[in-house]
């Protein structure tokens, strides 16, 4: 019975979190792991490093979602990512005052109620592309790059010894 898993979802993204915690787990299809830690659907996101081994991880932060794609390593925070491998892709609400952003070995993209995408991979190249709104993105040795787009706008970053390098590149990972 479908009704089921969905009911199940809605009430733990409904769940309060503690204070101290990053977001909540939805759903995982891959094992999700913090330190010594494997995460399930409905347990707390703690402020520290957590692998993906492969598959995905769909999160609940505070004002929308997020979808991993593994192999990833990231850390969270009630404000912020930092990913540094693999694929997220977010669905933010906008809200006013409300601030968020995913940081890369290569960039960090600052957001205020976006949907988007980025990939980092192994090379350390990272993929940005705003699916639906707007961003910033700053990064050593560049000019902040404002990003707006109703559709797909993706550029690719990558560190060179001056900073940061980057090109308009095509949607890829989504």
């Amino acid at each position: 019975m479908i009704v089921r898993p969905i009911l199940f979802a809605l009430l733990v993204a409904s769940m309060p979190l503690a204070a101290s915690a990053a977001g909540r787990v939805l759903s995982t299809t891959g094992t999700l792991r913090a330190g010594d830690t494997t995460l399930k659907s409905g347990d707390e996101l703690p402020n520290s490093e957590v692998r993906l081994a492969s598959g995905t991880a769909t999160l609940a932060i505070e004002g929308g979602r997020l979808l991993l794609t593994g192999p990833a390593r990231f850390t969270p925070s009630k404000s912020s990512f930092r990913l540094d491998l693999g694929g997220l892709l977010s669905v933010l609400t906008q809200s006013a005052g409300r601030r968020f952003s995913v940081r890369t070995p290569a960039a960090v993209a600052a957001v205020r109620g976006t949907d988007f995408f980025v990939s980092v991979g192994t090379t350390q190249k990272v993929d940005i592309c705003i699916c639906h709104g707007a961003l910033k993105v700053s990064a050593k040795g560049m000019k902040t790059l404002s990003m707006a787009a109703e559709n797909h706008l993706n550029y690719r970053f990558w560190i060179v010894k001056s900073g940061t390098a980057h090109k308009k590149s095509p949607m890829i990972g989504h």
